[in-house]
């Protein structure tokens, strides 16, 4: 084994220099808990997430939309574009690849 098995050792009293913060709401709630983490790393999308954290997948729908309303507002906050085209046009590439996967994912995809 290498020392670079990222499976054997733990990062997780480590600071990455490009992590962000946690939400500012997060420090006045105790009951706050975090669900995910996304990065993207070696040119892919790589997660760190709790998929049960709301009992069952279905809620993870409300959160994605709501992360791409938020995205769409920020980028109109940092001078791109308003919130309203800016979620069109996420909204587009996310229906366009959401397709794609439920397509790899149909049974009918399976051999």
């Amino acid at each position: 084994m290498s020392d670079h098995d990222h499976h054997h050792h733990d990062h997780s009293h480590e600071i990455h220099p490009h992590q962000l913060q946690p939400p500012h709401e997060v420090f006045h709630d105790p009951k706050a808990g975090e669900v995910a983490r996304a990065w993207i790393t070696g040119g892919g999308l790589s997660l760190s997430l709790h998929a049960m954290a709301f009992g069952k997948a279905d809620v993870w729908g409300h959160v994605l939309a709501g992360m791409a309303q938020q995205v769409a507002q920020a980028c109109e906050e940092m001078g791109h574009g308003n919130a309203s085209d800016n979620f069109t046009a996420i909204r587009k590439v996310l229906t366009e690849d959401l397709n794609k996967i439920a397509a790899q994912l149909s049974p009918l995809a399976k051999k």
